[in-house]
């Protein structure tokens, strides 16, 4: 398949599972069955995250930076990677720190802080599938992306209804939600067709190297922590979370 081709697929069934995943929870009812295949699938996408943040983009990062023959040896690709993770860190603990949360969870505030924190680590991990040139490591990017975006509409969603917000504003921040990673993979796209092969490099290192940190953050802080607080079923949930990691693990012999 054509990298642009798969490029395209790849934004219709981001914007798919998105409002899939957001829509879940304005039904009337949820059954057990449908919130713990979500909770399953969200310790899955952890493991996920994990594997392409750490042995996919982190590396392919650091090769193009290598490939930029720069004159200072120094680890630039794990220096943006953990800048990437402290930007989100940043947006996330300071915006709504932990002296505000309650205040802020009891107010509008608390869902505006959630969207932002996954949308701009949207438009980061969308960059990277679209500065992406090789089918392979577009996969990996893809799976890593697709296999979370239902469940972070689903949490965007939930926080939503919990704060009482009208249904007609749920639905259109699922619906800008859905469009974050297309848009990153659209930018990304024209970012990789500047002519200057050395800009496209460059642009390549750092997006993946931010995304690589992003994925890290949200595999750590947000999906781990989230799957394992009160749940019974932890050795399912960690199992789910092993699949996924070892996923991109097989993933990484051929990439």
């Amino acid at each position: 398949m054509n990298i642009l081709l798969f490029k395209a697929l790849s934004i219709v069934l981001i914007i798919a599972a998105a409002f899939a995943g957001g829509y879940i929870p304005l039904r009337k009812s949820v059954s057990d069955g449908k919130t713990m295949i979500l909770l399953y699938g969200n310790a899955f996408a952890g493991g996920v995250f994990l594997g392409a943040g750490l042995l996919h983009m982190l590396p392919d990062a650091s090769d193009n930076f290598s490939q930029l023959k720069l004159s200072i040896d120094y680890p630039f690709a794990p220096l943006i990677a953990g800048l990437g993770f402290l930007l989100v860190l940043m947006i996330e603990k300071l915006i709504a720190g932990d002296e505000e949360s309650e205040i802020i969870k009891k107010s509008d505030k608390f869902p505006l802080v959630l969207f932002l924190v996954l949308s701009i680590h949207s438009i980061i991990a969308g960059m990277s599938l679209g500065l992406e040139s090789t089918l392979l490591e577009g996969i990996v990017i893809f799976i890593a992306i697709i296999s979370h975006k239902a469940s972070a509409a689903f949490s965007l969603s939930v926080n939503m209804v919990s704060n009482n917000n009208p249904v007609n504003k749920i639905k259109k921040s699922i619906a800008l939600f859905s469009i974050m990673t297309p848009a990153g993979i659209l930018i990304g796209g024209i970012l990789d067709n500047i002519e200057s092969s050395n800009i496209s490099i460059w642009f390549e290192a750092i997006f993946d190297s931010l995304a690589a940190g992003t994925f890290i953050y949200i595999a750590i802080m947000e999906i781990i922590n989230e799957v394992f607080e009160k749940q019974s079923k932890r050795k399912e949930i960690f199992g789910f979370m092993v699949s996924g990691f070892s996923l991109m693990a097989i993933i990484a012999i051929w990439t």
